[in-house]
Formats: structure tokens, sequence, C-alpha cells
């Protein structure tokens, strides 16, 4: 039977260790933590370990993953390995001629900047941190985690190429900066369009969305080209097409006016709404989804604080406005009565139930 590699010393990525600690850099022993990216000894406030204290709690946990502090070195860790993304960080940071596959994305290697100010890039809305300081760390490449994750050199060595000092703004530059910066603007646009789709009606309203956020927002807005946008509208649109679209419980959902004006001529209009934009949040992407409605069981999850009779009362109302209707019926002991979310045909005044696709080969 063979032995797991990462319990087999040689699999340590220790000629790698080995070089790096003789260049000059500084290393840690990891694999702790659920992730495995841990320091399994204390460092913070410590010099430079020795490798040999590095190696040997590695060797004694069966570790296959260590550490390169940042001490004078900034690394530009991305969460996603997205070549535009890529482009974009060094476009604003500079080039950097090291480069190391992550698990997830990627690291980029630069000596730290003595001046200017580091941005908050995930205020910005990129999956992107930058990552520098002596009791700051980031795997090292030739790094394997104990759940098979790889750090893997993609581009240049740390021991041969000299990085470069990584790129920021002054003061003074940052003041005279406006809006979306040159190298991010394209991602920018692409986040507000995946924001948006599915709050337009077409590729044009989201085309014309994009184009006042290029003017209004984007530095030299010129150089960027009615088609590039248009690309990036037909992009996040094939995504909502295609059920992509997700960004969590930070995200909008729509209400149909409709809708609304059919509950608000309900008698009990303010339960009603209530109940249906509960039910619009967590089922109104999946139209076709059959759903039970139990009310002890929302009440326990939080989704309503009604009565039981008020939230029967509400539910019935949904059901005469045609906002609501009966999927499956009760069989006892078998299975609950479910709901389908129902909507109002815009050309009819009638009631159109969103039955999921078919027929097969077919458009709607």
């Amino acid at each position: 039977m063979t032995a797991l590699p990462r319990l087999v010393p040689s699999a340590i990525p220790s000629d790698e260790m080995a070089r790096l600690h003789h260049a000059g850099f500084s290393l840690l022993p990891l694999g702790g933590g659920e992730d495995g990216k841990s320091p399994i000894i204390g460092f913070k406030g410590k010099s430079r370990l020795p490798l040999k204290r590095v190696l040997a709690p590695m060797h004694r946990t069966g570790s296959t993953c260590y550490g390169v502090r940042l001490d004078g070195l900034a690394v530009v860790d991305c969460d996603v390995d997205d070549p535009k993304l890529i482009e974009n960080m060094e476009a604003r940071f500079g080039a950097s001629p090291v480069h190391v596959r992550t698990p997830r994305g990627r690291h980029l290697y630069y000596r730290a900047s003595a001046s200017g100010q580091y941005p908050n890039l995930r205020k910005e809305g990129l999956p992107v941190d930058i990552k520098r300081g002596a009791n700051s760390y980031v795997a090292g490449p030739g790094s394997v985690r104990a759940d098979g994750g790889s750090y893997v050199q993609d581009k240049g060595n740390l021991t041969s190429d000299t990085l470069p000092e990584l790129l920021l703004q002054t003061p003074s530059q940052k003041q005279r900066s406006q809006g979306i910066e040159k190298g991010t603007r394209n991602y920018a646009l692409s986040v507000a369009a995946i924001q948006m789709v599915e709050t337009v009606d077409d590729t044009d309203e989201l085309f014309g969305n994009l184009a006042f956020i290029r003017d209004d927002e984007c530095e030299d807005p010129a150089s960027i080209p009615d088609e590039e946008l248009r690309k990036i509208a037909a992009w996040a649109w094939s995504k909502r097409l295609e059920g992509n679209v997700f960004r969590g419980r930070n995200s909008e959902f729509r209400i149909n006016r409709q809708a609304l004006d059919a509950i608000m001529a309900m008698p009990n209009a303010t339960d009603a709404l209530g109940l249906f934009v509960v039910l619009q949040s967590q089922h109104g992407h999946r139209p076709a989804v059959a759903f039970p409605l139990d009310h002890a069981a929302m009440k326990a999850a939080g989704h309503t604080d009604l009565s039981r009779e008020r939230f029967f009362a509400a539910r019935k109302a949904l059901q005469e406005a045609g906002l609501l209707t009966v999927a499956e019926h009760h069989i006892a002991g078998k299975q609950p009565r479910t709901y389908r979310l129902s909507r109002l045909r815009p050309s009819a005044s009638n009631v159109t139930e969103l039955h999921a696709a078919q027929a097969t080969g077919g458009g709607v």
C-alpha cells in the first residue's frame, strides 16, 4: 500500500525552501487550522527563523506547506485566477516577474512600497487583498496543503528574479485621481453589470446604465468604446439567462408593480405584502420551484412574525390575488401541500402560472 504523499518527508519542498532561505527570505512552517494554512509555531515579533526550525515541525506533523513572511515584501493575493483581473492588477501596480498559482487564484510578488497609500481593494468590489509586513505571510511556491491544494510556480522565481516595488498612488496623486482608475475599469464595469443585470429588461437598458457609469465615474471615459460596454452587457445577460448570477444576501430582487397593486387592494394588504416579499426573496429567482408554506417552520426560520391566523389570511390573500397557486395537494403522511409563485401576465388581466419549460429544443 502506498503511503499518502503528504506524509513522506521527501514531499516537503525542502529544496525550494533551502533556496529561498539562503536567498534571505524568512520562512514559516504551516499546516495548522482547518484549511492547513495557519502556522504551527508562534512567529509574531520573532526574527528570521533558522531553516531547521522551519523544517523540523513540518517533518514532525507531516506538513508539506510552508509560508513566506512578507517583511519588505508585498503580495497581491487574487482570489480568482482571472486573466483580465491579473492584467488589471499589473496595469495598476506594475508588472510582477513572479506569479504563483494558488488553489483558488494567484499571488503576484513585489517589494513593499516605501510611500503611497495601500488601497482596500475589497471595498472596490475586487476579490483581491494586498498582504505585506513582517507579521503577514503567504503559502510559498511548492507548498501542498493537507486538502491537496497546491501552490505552483507559474512565472519567474523568487530566488532569481528581481522584484519591482509595488506602485502606489501618493496622497497628491490620489487627490488628482477621479473615479474608477485605469487598469480596474473593465473589472469594475463587469461587477456593476452583474449587480444590475437582474433589474433591467434587456441588454440595451443594461448598456445604457453602463454607459452612464463609464461617463460619470471612470477615468478617461473616452478611451472605453461603446463596443466594449456592449460586450460586457452581453456577457452579464448570458449569465442571467444561464442562471449563474448569485451574490448572496448582498443583492436585489424585483417586485412587480401590478402584483403590488393587486396586493394593496386586499383588506389585509400589509400582511400579504410582507409575506409576498419574503417569498419573492426566497423563491422569486426559481419561479418553477414548488415549496411548502408552513407557518411554524417559517416562524422558526425568522421569515415571519405573523400569528398563525394572520399568516393563513395573508396566504389566502395572495392566492386570491392570483400571485400564489397550489402546486401539489397535501397527502396525509406522504407530502405536504406545496405552492408556486405566479405572476400577472403583462398583456392581459388574467394570471399565468410560471411553469418550468417542458419542451425540448424550443425557446420562449
